[in-house]
């Protein structure tokens, strides 16, 4: 008999499933567009794959190990190339499931306080943001590819290349 799935296990699905798409659309990325911004004040496109890592790797670690390092969403200071970006968006989702594996229930449910935002929010709370987070930034992406001329992959789970459930070909 099939066991209901817990919020924690639906959170590692979207989890693994939106970050399978956020890897194909950098695969997807034209290695001379990582530089690119759509105006100088903006996130460039490899900062902007930087930033889902650095957003997750502050909560997840302020989160699960309560070490609150602001250096961690620093600016970039360079456009990084697609290995550093699949390497750094790697290493974070690892410390993310690492954790998750262990977290219980009343963890999961308790409130935590996260420094400069006064939001009382349960720890499931900031790790469902950081799907959210991931998906907004995705979606910028995709709307950027487009601008290059290239069809982002599907949205919503990682299919191969050209395959798009959601346009008829």
């Amino acid at each position: 008999m099939p066991t209901m799935p817990t919020e924690v296990s639906m959170l590692r699905e979207h989890l693994e499933r939106y970050r399978g798409v956020t890897l194909q659309t950098l695969e997807f990325t034209p290695a001379d567009k990582l530089g690119w911004r759509p105006t100088a004040d903006l996130r460039s496109v490899s900062d902007t794959f930087l930033h889902i890592a650095q957003v997750e790797d502050f909560y997840t670690r302020g989160l699960f190990a309560k070490d609150w390092d602001f250096t961690r969403v620093a600016k970039a200071s360079r456009t990084h190339t697609h290995a550093e970006l699949r390497d750094h968006l790697a290493t974070t989702r690892a410390f993310t499931l690492e954790h998750l594996a262990i977290l219980d229930s009343a963890r999961f449910d308790a409130r935590v306080e996260v420094p400069q935002v006064p939001v009382p929010w349960r720890l499931g709370d900031w790790l469902w943001y950081l799907v959210e987070h991931e998906v907004h930034h995705k979606a910028q992406l995709s709307a950027l590819l487009r601008q290059f001329g290239v069809t982002p992959p599907f949205f919503a789970m990682a299919f191969p290349k050209g395959v798009r459930p959601d346009v008829r070909a």
